[in-house]
């Protein structure tokens, strides 16, 4: 594999020198990833905004998806007053929070910014970067693949995906591999268990646990894949989600936990490069965490988004600033000269009736809806 990249979701830049990172300090090159702007003042982003930037190379004022509740975006005229005053330090975080992330998502969105009707892959008109590539993909968990498109490579949806069992549309492509990625209780991103960002009773430890289980099992899952796989296809360019750090300081801001997660994200992701040992690996957040503030009131989270914390690290120089710079730079390591973004053809989608109760009950569940 030439070029594999590793989503280290939530991962926070004060909090990587805190801890100890054996594999996040072996890399050589590294610094903050930032969104675009008005979210960069803003202080806050969706990872449904964020993800979209960084796998398409499309700003948002391009592929529109604001949120995984309120989307796909079009614009309103109060649009440009509102991302002004959301960029308003003298305001605080949670005023602008609510501007950008519920205020634009309701003015802008139409029908789908009713309550139970979201967005999913069938709203993004744009390649994912390993869709320029002539040769495979070998993509994991990433946010809004879901249904999934007929593609060059391997793909297993990320959020808001359904359950397998729950599932309509195929959650895997090529369909032939589900049975391989759902033969275990911990396979997928979702965990069967009361969060306490919705149910403040529940022990944050057991929760904490199952998400860390879930990383490890998708970890050991990847590199699966990737042996049963590689005899086989060319991959040569791999995506592996660990999203259980969003979840997991969205539920506590206990140090000790906090630092089981990251510890434990950074050595599933020395092992994953070790059995792939790919030429060029790129690590890589899509926001930081923060504190919530105090006075939110639809959800008991502990941590929520900091749009300022955000980072890369990886093993070539690759110069990233900003969530648009990430695709066109993997392209440019892969050698790939090409227009990005750039539109897909309309006919290779997949497209059915979401199973929008389903989806809306994951989303609860993580804190999303």
């Amino acid at each position: 594999m030439e070029t594999l990249v590793i989503g280290w979701d939530a991962a926070t830049s004060r909090h990587l020198s805190q801890f100890d990172l054996p594999f996040w300090e072996s890399l050589s090159e590294n610094g903050r990833l930032l969104p675009e702007h008005p979210f960069d003042e803003a202080g806050y982003i969706s990872s449904a905004n964020a993800w979209t930037t960084i796998s398409t190379g499309a700003p948002f004022s391009e592929h529109g998806m604001l949120g995984f509740v309120y989307g796909p975006y079009s614009d309103h005229p109060l649009s440009g007053p509102i991302r002004s005053l959301a960029t308003q330090t003298w305001l605080p975080p949670l005023v602008r929070r609510i501007l950008i992330g519920r205020v634009l998502g309701a003015l802008g969105a139409g029908t789908k910014g009713e309550k139970g009707d979201k967005v999913d892959s069938t709203n993004i008109p744009y390649k994912r970067f390993w869709e320029y590539i002539d040769g495979d993909g070998l993509v994991y968990g990433l946010p809004l693949t879901y249904p999934i498109r007929e593609t060059n490579g391997v793909v297993v949806s990320g959020i808001p995906a359904p359950k397998f069992e729950e599932a309509s549309n195929p959650v895997v492509y090529p369909e032939r591999l589900e049975e391989t990625v759902y033969d275990g209780d911990d396979a997928g991103y979702y965990v069967e268990q009361e969060s306490p960002v919705n149910d403040p009773s529940v022990q944050e430890r057991p929760y904490c646990d199952r998400h860390l289980r879930r990383m490890e099992a998708n970890a050991e899952k990847y590199v699966e894949l990737y042996e049963k796989l590689s005899p086989e296809r060319d991959l040569e360019v791999g995506f592996l989600m660990f999203r259980g750090l969003d979840d997991i300081m969205h539920a506590t801001e206990d140090t000790s936990i906090i630092r089981d997660a990251y510890e434990l994200v950074d050595r599933l992701t020395g092992d994953v490069v070790d059995a792939i040992d790919p030429d060029t690996t790129l690590v890589l957040s899509d926001h930081g965490m923060r504190p919530a503030s105090d006075y939110r009131p639809d959800k008991d989270m502990r941590m929520d988004h900091d749009t300022t914390q955000g980072v890369w690290g990886a093993t070539e120089p690759f110069e990233l600033e900003r969530h648009v710079d990430v695709t066109p730079a993997i392209l440019d390591r892969l050698q790939v000269d090409c227009d990005v973004p750039e539109k897909r053809d309309s006919t290779d989608t997949v497209t059915s009736d979401l199973e929008n109760e389903v989806i809306h009950e994951r989303l609860e569940d993580l804190g999303y809806a």
